[in-house]
């Protein structure tokens, strides 16, 4: 068998964890091409998206619309997979309207929904330091998974269920979109 042939033949699960960077790429890409399309749709223009070079302080996305300005994180997880919590960097609370939204993936890399933590726009993300430590997921030489410094787990109960993109976009830019954001 040709090491193309196997790459093939690597199940869904395999194939997930194997390209996790390739698949984060590819999500976020999907991800802002669905929020775009869907404002385009609404008529609703002026929205700009900045990425930063680096991911060290806590965001992978600003997104602006109007007057309002999100840090955003994103994370992501198989709608059958068993993840209780997404780590968290300390430093997004200190972004005014910083947020973490939670990509929930069908095996088809399409959405089956979204899970929200934030606040409203002009709002700050609820404190952190309610929440335990993130620990590294491999271990030091002795075998101790070591906390992760300004990492914290944000239980899933923590986040709350959005449905659709016009149901996250809400969240996300609030009056701006003539809703309350609620």
């Amino acid at each position: 068998m040709t090491a193309a042939k196997r790459r093939v033949t690597k199940t869904s699960e395999e194939r997930q964890y194997l390209a996790s960077s390739r698949r984060e790429k590819v999500v976020e890409h999907l991800f802002l091409g669905e929020l775009l399309r869907y404002l385009w749709v609404q008529r609703i223009a002026g929205v700009q998206v900045l990425k930063p070079e680096v991911d060290a302080t806590g965001y992978d996305l600003v997104l602006q619309l109007g007057p309002v300005i999100r840090h955003v994180q994103l994370k992501s997880s198989m709608h059958d997979g068993r993840a209780a919590y997404q780590p968290v960097h300390e430093s997004l609370e200190q972004h005014p309207s910083g947020c973490v939204v939670w990509m929930v993936l069908k095996d088809d890399l399409t959405f089956a929904g979204f899970r929200w933590f934030g606040g409203t726009p002009g709002k700050r993300l609820p404190a952190l330091t309610d929440f335990r430590r993130a620990r590294h997921t491999r271990a030091n030489s002795l075998g101790i998974k070591t906390e992760r410094r300004q990492t914290r787990r944000v239980p899933k109960s923590a986040y709350t269920d959005v449905s659709d993109m016009e149901g996250l976009a809400k969240k996300l830019f609030g009056r701006s979109l003539g809703g309350d954001g609620k």
